[in-house]
């Protein structure tokens, strides 16, 4: 306690009162003083300084805001054209079927002893040997092993196994088909059939053709009908080019189908027809 009896303790005293006084004084005063201007030259600075961190730190977190509402937003716009693609789909999808539709009336109207089912291709398979194609519907829809699949160009394939709602079909490119058919031009019966060498080329190949054959770059070949196995009529493809066997005692020629197997969306399976004996 010896120490509130010492000099310097009466000095702080001293000061103290003093800078309380002036602090009264300014305060009561329009006019600035030493103090005052001391005072604010220490004061200015760290007020500015600590203006400055809460303006950095209002700018940190309004980025982070506008950030997270740009990221709001770009997934609200992410979802409105994913929307937006499905009903282009959709609507696609609906003008497709309408042309199949109507190509299939005119189906109806040409092959009138055909029971058609419109299908969609579900996918299309390929191997060293093989083409393939699986159908958007199968026995549910009266679909049957062996039934003839068409367009409205030509034939095809034939369904090679059967599900409850889908179908696998075997092309006319794959080297499993083999079809009798005709020369559209001179009616000249004829071996149509898949060829290991031209599948990649989407072609098949018309087989053993007599060497004084009539067959010309351009004919249509069609099927016979004969046997039941497919309707007649059908066109396989035509003609794009002739050779010579290796033995060099046939002939065979080189058929190109109309249509683009691997590219079909929509194709008919006959369900039923007549039988031509």
């Amino acid at each position: 306690m010896k120490f509130y009896r010492t000099r310097l303790f009466g000095f702080l005293m001293a000061i103290l009162l003093l800078c309380s006084g002036l602090m009264v004084w300014s305060a009561s005063s329009d006019q600035p003083t030493i103090f005052s201007q001391v005072l604010g030259a220490v004061v200015t600075p760290v007020q500015n300084t600590l203006s400055g961190a809460v303006d950095s730190v209002k700018g940190f977190f309004g980025y982070f805001y506008r950030y997270a509402a740009l990221e709001e937003e770009n997934a609200r716009l992410k979802a409105e054209v994913e929307e937006y693609r499905k009903m282009e789909q959709k609507y696609m999808v609906a003008i497709n079927e309408n042309t199949e539709l109507r190509q299939l009336t005119g189906l109806v109207a040409k092959h009138s002893d055909f029971t058609f089912e419109l299908c969609q291709v579900s996918s299309v398979y390929r191997g060293a040997a093989q083409v393939g194609m699986v159908l958007s519907k199968g026995a549910n829809a009266g679909i049957e092993q062996g039934d003839t699949v068409m367009t409205s160009g030509g034939l095809v394939g034939y369904v090679s196994a059967v599900g409850p709602n889908y179908s696998e079909v075997v092309t006319v490119l794959d080297i499993a088909f083999k079809a009798e058919a005709k020369i559209s031009r001179t009616r000249e019966t004829v071996i149509a059939e898949g060829d290991f060498e031209l599948l990649s080329d989407g072609c098949l190949r018309l087989s053993y053709l007599p060497t004084d054959c009539n067959v010309q770059a351009g004919d249509l070949i069609e099927t016979s009908g004969y046997a039941g196995i497919y309707p007649q009529g059908l066109i396989l493809g035509r003609v794009r080019e002739l050779g010579l066997d290796f033995s060099g005692l046939t002939k065979y020629a080189v058929v190109e189908p109309v249509d683009e197997i691997t590219d079909l969306k929509w194709v008919y399976v006959v369900k039923d027809f007549e039988v031509v004996e």
